[in-house]
């Protein structure tokens, strides 16, 4: 499957270096699009995705993984993009999030600490003008996303 080729490619192409593979989506129509997204604690530069594209680009042309026409887009995750690694929590540390659980219930606050099983969120409770902390199992997250504020 194109997918996991391209993922077994990426993960060659990054390997020693400080950048982990978030995801890989591809798409199919007249064109299929590949899509890679890949993150660092310290963040990557458009020339690092523009390099790892055309370097992923020739593998896949070589290997003539595809016979149909494709396009390749290699970035880092946006902030609408969920959190998938603790590595991205830590790199989030301070920043407002919204925790959807597996129960369907939603949390949102300041994810004040990291632990290796969970995270801790600063609940405000605005009515009551008091924080709750409380505490989140990692397998209980369903989805995590940062809350953008242009306060």
């Amino acid at each position: 499957m194109l997918k996991d080729t391209v993922q077994k490619l990426v993960e060659e192409l990054i390997e020693g270096t400080e950048l982990f593979l978030v995801d890989v989506r591809s798409g199919s129509g007249k064109t299929t699009k590949i899509s890679v997204l890949l993150d660092s604690d310290e963040g990557i530069s458009i020339d690092l995705c523009a390099r790892i594209s055309r370097d992923l680009s020739q593998k896949l042309e070589e290997m003539e993984a595809t016979d149909a026409p494709y396009t390749l887009e290699v970035s880092s995750p946006g902030l609408d993009e969920p959190l998938k690694f603790k590595r991205q929590y830590i790199k989030n540390l301070s920043r407002d999030l919204s925790v959807t659980l597996l129960d369907g219930s939603q949390k949102k606050g300041k994810l004040t600490e990291v632990k290796d099983q969970s995270i801790v969120l600063v609940i405000t409770e605005k009515k009551k003008k008091e924080e709750l902390l409380i505490e989140i199992a990692f397998s209980e997250i369903k989805k995590s996303n940062i809350i953008v504020s242009f306060k």
